[in-house]
């Protein structure tokens, strides 16, 4: 006879022993609810209760007396017999007891068969799954370098980089609120006499190779002069830095708990550093910006002695001249939507989202120019708050949506300030990458106006409306740009899964790109990725020098190029086999056959 029935005989048995034999009725509910819940009740209470429950006037007072406390005696016994202690609850905290303290040899013999049969605790997917936590672990690690730019992160953790360390020299972009210049570490020998604002002797400062680095100095106003303020007011400038706390005081440290972070990423704007310092005196800085300039520099200036230098590292331009300065073969577009694409995830994935995507707010590194690497660069208006994450109340129409409201997205662009109203910027970016993609595709971005552009408005258009893109795009990204593109945010991909879609174009088998190709297993997939980082892993050490990028030289055919190699060590350090089964399921639902 099995546990269970015996269990069940001793609680009925119980239970009508209970009915039979006479009880003490002067015990009231509520002595019973204590017992569980330390709750004292009042017996006036209770009989006040009981008493409107059933009138006095009642005809069948007694029965119906009888039969309400014969009710709620079996319903208390009830709930006491799963609040307390029982036989079986008695059973079961010994056998937890020789688990944990004792007797577990034969609990954990059965754990290791279910592992090794592959049917038990842990299942065959699972498996595959921790494999490709390995492989995102492995490639992590990786440390993958700039051609140009020479610096030691580990030593600069300890000394940060401010303007003393810095020979700036010529302005090489200017905005509305900030200032870049081209700069380089000082060097101890040669320039430990140099001022920090040298007058130009040469032409060198237009070399790259000179001046690898970019210092932007933001324009301050209004911010009083000193590190707390400034950091606390331009925060979300600093959100890519590798550091900016040097004395870990508490102010700091509440910034940092306060506001999100974003890591290193290939498609992310490298910013070594960020400071706060005295504004000196740089070339043409009288003519560029006088308003911008404190007094004690310029005697009409506006601005304060004090502001935020950002250390970057100085890229060849930006998107829209690389657009407008080369002639882009269609692989090469396809390598740069791909990368903004995982630039877009690694920041949906951290929970902030920039609110500015442009074609100028995405800089381009032309070291090798049929692969170009593009970062996300400007996070002026990025909304990266550890408390909302990407949703935003937006209670009263003085809250910033975000930057260019062209490339807003629709859902943004719409919403009426409100007492219930939220702003989500889940796929916002995403969309905005979708209306770039006309331009890194060659063609003309539908939301922009002109006078002989057809404009989209992003407030009323709809989907039937989108243009077709060049005849030259593949099916499956034009599809894929629609989808990013629809007006309602839930029939958009995820911005993972969409950054999948055009990974798998790239370097999938092609079969698997086929709608009538059936899905390929986990252990297909799997074998897949291990053959990818094989080759990353193996390869690293081959990869051309700045130099033989330059000169064309000693690049093995048939290798891929650094930002190829980049590009798949983004996809492999967030590589999930659910995630790529569902970027191949929606291509295959999506694309015909005979588009191929």
């Amino acid at each position: 006879m099995s546990i269970r029935v015996l269990g069940r005989l001793f609680k009925n048995g119980t239970s009508l022993l209970r009915n039979i034999c006479s009880r003490d009725f002067s015990i009231n509910i509520a002595d019973k609810i204590n017992a569980v819940s330390n709750v004292p009740v009042a017996s006036e209470q209770v009989s006040q209760l009981q008493n409107r429950l059933i009138p006095r006037n009642f005809v069948f007072r007694n029965v119906g007396l009888h039969i309400g406390q014969q009710a709620r005696r079996i319903l208390i016994d009830n709930v006491l017999n799963r609040v307390t202690n029982s036989l079986a609850a008695d059973l079961r905290k010994k056998a937890a007891k020789r688990i944990l303290y004792g007797d577990s040899a034969p609990f954990f013999a059965l754990v290791g068969v279910s592992l090794a049969s592959g049917t038990g605790i842990i299942t065959k997917e699972e498996e595959l799954e921790g494999v490709c936590w390995e492989i995102r672990e492995a490639i992590s690690k990786m440390k993958w370098f700039y051609h140009d730019v020479n610096i030691d992160e580990v030593q600069t953790e300890d000394n940060p980089i401010t303007l003393k360390d810095l020979v700036c020299g010529k302005p090489i972009a200017q905005g509305a609120n900030a200032v870049v210049y081209a700069c380089k570490l000082k060097d101890n020998t040669s320039d430990k006499d140099q001022e920090v604002n040298p007058t130009r002797r040469d032409d060198k400062d237009d070399n790259q190779n000179e001046y690898p680095f970019a210092l932007k100095m933001m324009f301050n106003y209004d911010i009083q002069s000193n590190s707390m303020a400034i950091l606390n007011a331009m925060y979300r400038e600093i959100v890519p830095a590798r550091m900016y706390f040097s004395k870990g005081e508490n102010w700091e440290l509440d910034l940092v708990n306060r506001k999100r972070h974003l890591p290193p990423h290939p498609n992310i704007v490298a910013m070594f550093s960020v400071f706060t310092d005295y504004i000196p005196e740089l070339e043409s800085c009288r003519t560029l910006f006088p308003e911008a300039l404190p007094p004690r520099i310029y005697a009409d200036g506006y601005g304060r002695n004090m502001s935020l230098f950002l250390l970057m590292k100085r890229y060849d331009m930006s998107l829209e001249n690389y657009l407008k300065q080369h002639e882009i073969k269609n692989r090469t577009s396809i390598l740069l939507f791909s990368q903004l694409l995982e630039g877009v995830a690694h920041l949906t994935a951290h929970k902030i989202a920039h609110r500015d995507l442009k074609n100028d707010n995405l800089l381009i590194d032309c070291t090798d120019p049929e692969a170009p690497i593009l970062v996300i660069s400007d996070f002026g208006c990025c909304l990266a708050d550890r408390s909302n994450g990407l949703m935003l109340s937006y209670s009263n129409p003085e809250i910033d949506k975000g930057g260019n409201a062209a490339l807003m997205a629709p859902e943004i662009y719409t919403m009426q300030p409100g007492t219930f109203s939220v702003l989500n910027y889940s796929k916002s970016d995403l969309w905005a990458a979708g209306a770039l993609a006309y331009e890194i595709f060659g063609g003309d971005n539908p939301f922009y106006g002109g006078r002989d552009k057809a404009t989209l408005r992003n407030a009323t258009y709809k989907d039937e409306d989108l243009p077709e893109m060049p005849s030259h795009v593949a099916p499956i990204l034009r599809e894929l740009v629609k989808n990013i593109l629809s007006r309602n945010p839930n029939q958009r991909l995820d911005p993972e899964i969409a950054a999948n879609v055009t990974q798998l174009f790239l370097w999938a088998p092609s079969a698997w790109l086929r709608a009538s190709r059936k899905l390929p297993s986990s252990a297909e997939i799997l074998q897949w990725l291990l053959s990818l980082t094989t080759k990353v892993l193996c390869e690293r050490r081959a990869i051309p020098s700045f130099d033989e990028l330059q000169n064309k030289e000693g690049i093995p055919q048939g290798r891929r190029t650094y930002p190829e190699y980049l590009l798949i060590s983004s996809f492999l350090c967030r590589a999930s086999i659910y995630n790529i089964r569902l970027a191949l399921s929606w291509i295959q639902n999506n694309v015909y056959d005979q588009d191929y």
